[in-house]
């Protein structure tokens, strides 16, 4: 039980309030990847509303904004559309799930409860054939398995720790996985926390998941990021929507497949995606083409070789939704350049959003509004949508020729 929210006339309205719903997870004393379990979920929503005022409080320049109540997910379990799950070998056999918290144990975790149903299913299924199976290869050290819009189609990507392709039961792995229409496979030698790294080459089947959004069917490859909680991107879009209004050029920075820029297509004369990721941008291309989306422009590179584009293209509004590391002070530079007059900033690292916030206002933004947005429930990752305005620069006067 929960609160219901409506989006509308730029703010989140609360309609009424139930009681909190505890979600019971039977791995929740050894898994680091819910640390919030056993917590209400009005607590759940207020602690992230003060971590993110907590962040933001250590800028001088932040000091006067608050952040407003925290959006709820329409769903506290089973909205995940992406397991990523670690494997390993104990005395019992193989163990897959996540690691333990502050350590690289692995707890076995076959009932997760924050994954889509489909999608847990999956991950049992592959669970019982790697324990039954003699042909996995000891190198197998993650799973990456995704479902779109359809949680009956998925994709699988075989993450192995070696430098050269490993023999893997594929067939096999397809007779017990009915719900995974692709398999593909990723060679990371690295032993950091990145599960991916590098190429995905596929093996069999689709080669992407395809998501329903914003009247575009998207294409997401299995190297391209997407949002794992998909209930949430029309409240997302809404707020989005509602704060630009019309406008002249916008610019969607660290756009990934495109998810922003498609939404807020209808409301601007012209887009430009700026995407590094190659993946990700042959995706947004297929999308381009199959809708035959006019007034685009790509430059697609990383974010920070595109500068001289962007300031050609000379946007009125940008769409900022960088990595957890956020934005590089060169990109903030060069958005201040152009005639930007609104700016949302779509975030997924308190820390690194208040620092970009402050540049932001030292170079002639004013912060309008802080929404947090629970992505993740049942987790301490908080998601925010800063909103921010400027005056229009002032145009340059051109001498009269007498």
């Amino acid at each position: 039980m929960r609160s219901r929210w409506l989006v509308g006339d730029s703010r989140i309205v609360r309609l009424f309030m139930q009681d909190d719903t505890l979600v019971r997870c039977p791995h929740s004393k050894d898994c680091g990847a819910c640390a919030l379990l056993g917590v209400g979920y009005e607590d759940q929503l207020q602690r992230k509303r003060h971590l993110l005022a907590d962040a933001l409080g250590k800028h001088t320049s932040l000091r006067r904004v608050r952040p407003l109540a925290c959006v709820p997910s329409p769903g506290l379990e089973g909205y995940r559309n992406r397991a990523k799950m670690a494997i390993g070998l104990s005395r019992r056999g193989r163990r897959m799930g996540y690691f333990r918290t502050g350590t690289r144990e692995i707890v076995d975790a076959p009932d997760c409860r924050v994954l889509v149903p489909d999608l847990l299913e999956t991950t049992r299924r592959i669970r019982r054939f790697l324990e039954t199976s003699r042909q996995i290869p000891s190198t197998l050290r993650h799973i990456d398995v995704r479902c779109g819009t359809d949680p009956t189609r998925q994709h699988l990507t075989l993450v192995f720790r070696a430098t050269e392709r490993q023999s893997f039961p594929v067939d096999g792995l397809r007779r017990h996985c009915p719900a995974v229409t692709g398999i593909s496979v990723n060679l990371n030698p690295g032993t950091d926390a990145q599960v991916i790294r590098g190429s995905v080459r596929p093996l069999w089947g689709d080669r992407e998941i395809w998501v329903d959004h914003a009247g575009y069917r998207l294409r997401v490859s299995p190297a391209a990021f997407f949002q794992v909680n998909l209930a949430l991107l029309p409240t997302i879009h809404t707020l989005m929507e509602q704060f630009f209004g019309r406008g002249d050029v916008l610019a969607d920075l660290y756009a990934g497949v495109g998810t922003h820029g498609f939404a807020l297509r209808r409301q601007f004369r012209r887009v430009l995606f700026s995407e590094g990721n190659r993946s990700a941008v042959a995706d947004l291309k297929s999308t381009i083409r199959a809708r035959r989306v006019g007034d685009i422009r790509i430059a697609p590179v990383a974010v920070e070789r595109g500068l001289d584009q962007l300031r050609e293209e000379a946007p009125d509004a940008v769409v900022l939704n960088p990595s957890r590391a956020g934005a590089r002070e060169i990109v903030l530079d060069a958005i201040a350049q152009c005639p930007v007059t609104k700016l949302a900033y779509l975030s997924c690292d308190p820390a690194t959003l208040g620092r970009d916030l402050d540049v932001l206002c030292r170079l002639g933004f004013t912060v309008r509004s802080v929404q947090p947005i629970d992505m993740m429930p049942q987790t301490r990752q908080v998601e925010a949508l800063a909103l921010l305005t400027r005056p229009r620069l002032p145009t340059p006067r051109t001498e009269r020729t007498r």
